[in-house]
């Protein structure tokens, strides 16, 4: 499960520059739910293609992963708003550059940005020893809706960022 979470954590790290910050980004626990409700779909896309090869022919992301992002993605849209400037504070509240030019871009062009870094990071970052261990998280997720599954993420990330030693480069704020 800490794979998984840590996983799931550097989804949020949805900008090279957040990742590298010396100070966690501090998302709400909601800002944090709805980030991953919204990436979920693309989050899940990621490690079935990296996993594909490293998983059984009956896995559950080789046979059932696509109607599970199929289902996520229909839900997307009502994430966004409050998605989007969760995503815009992991870019930097700094004024960066990456920020600033992040900031003007057309919503659709910001929501493809975010749809293709998730899903490319998330598959960069998977260890193929790891497949076996999320293809069962996945699993296990795979009957509740997005917010449930985010929000149980989030929660984990939460318990997480508390531990001796800490996990990725995110903390959830106390509300």
């Amino acid at each position: 499960m800490n794979r998984f979470t840590g996983t799931i954590a550097s989804l949020l790290a949805l900008a090279p520059a957040a990742a590298s910050a010396a100070e966690p980004v501090c998302l709400s626990h909601d800002e944090a739910t709805s980030l991953l409700a919204y990436a979920l779909p693309q989050a899940i896309s990621g490690v079935a293609k990296r996993c594909a090869p490293a998983l059984p022919a009956d896995a559950f992301l080789r046979q059932k992963g696509n109607a599970l992002v199929s289902r996520y993605v229909v839900q997307k849209d009502k994430y966004w708003p409050t998605a989007k400037p969760a995503f815009l504070k992991t870019l930097g509240g700094d004024g960066g550059d990456m920020a600033q030019m992040t900031r003007t871009l057309p919503d659709e062009t910001l929501r493809q940005l975010a749809d293709t870094f998730v899903e490319g990071y998330v598959s960069q970052q998977i260890a193929p020893k790891s497949c076996k261990k999320l293809d069962i998280a996945i699993d296990l997720l795979s009957p509740l809706p997005p917010e449930n599954t985010a929000g149980l993420i989030a929660l984990t990330m939460e318990v997480a960022s508390t531990a001796e030693p800490k996990m990725g480069k995110f903390a959830l704020c106390k509300n």
